[in-house]
């Protein structure tokens, strides 16, 4: 499954949601890595944390929230998605293991996930690995709904909302 996605044609409520996606990753300070990590990013550690998250995405940009779960407490947050690829309408629920959250500060800024490989995905589930500058990387199980075609490239920007 690739939790890429961005919908067929154009109207104006899918330019909004485009517009949105863009201004929120350009507000990053940094862009996100450009590497995305895999099993052996995480090998031998041990979760700091765990996520739940989903997010809907509509011409290239997906916008949703989320909740982690860090030293007991639970923290809300939203994200805003850039999927690049020719199209598609879905849906992503996600949940599961944070690594390398020491600090709380950490866990706000822009991750990318992907491999830049041609994919079309349709209703299913697998593996969402999404890491930041900070070295925080999510282990997520994911569910995606609806059809993607996508370049593989998922980057998304997270912000802490308390």
């Amino acid at each position: 499954m690739t939790p890429n996605a961005t919908v067929f044609g154009s109207t104006a409520p899918s330019r909004v949601f485009a517009l949105m996606g863009l201004l929120a990753l350009a507000a990053c300070e940094t862009p996100p890595p450009s590497q995305a990590p895999t099993a052996a990013s995480i090998r031998g550690l041990r979760p700091s944390g765990h996520v739940a998250m989903t997010q809907f995405f509509v011409s290239g940009s997906g916008v949703r929230s989320g909740t982690l779960t860090f030293k007991g407490k639970a923290y809300p947050f939203t994200l805003t998605g850039e999927l690049i690829g020719l199209g598609a309408v879905a849906q992503l629920q996600g949940s599961g293991e944070v690594y390398n959250l020491r600090d709380l500060a950490q866990f706000s800024g822009a991750y990318v996930q992907g491999t830049r490989n041609l994919a079309v995905s349709g209703p299913g589930s697998g593996d969402l690995w999404l890491k930041n500058n900070n070295g925080v990387i999510m282990h997520l199980a994911a569910a995606q709904t609806g059809l993607s075609v996508s370049t593989g490239r998922y980057e998304v920007f997270i912000r802490l909302t308390r």
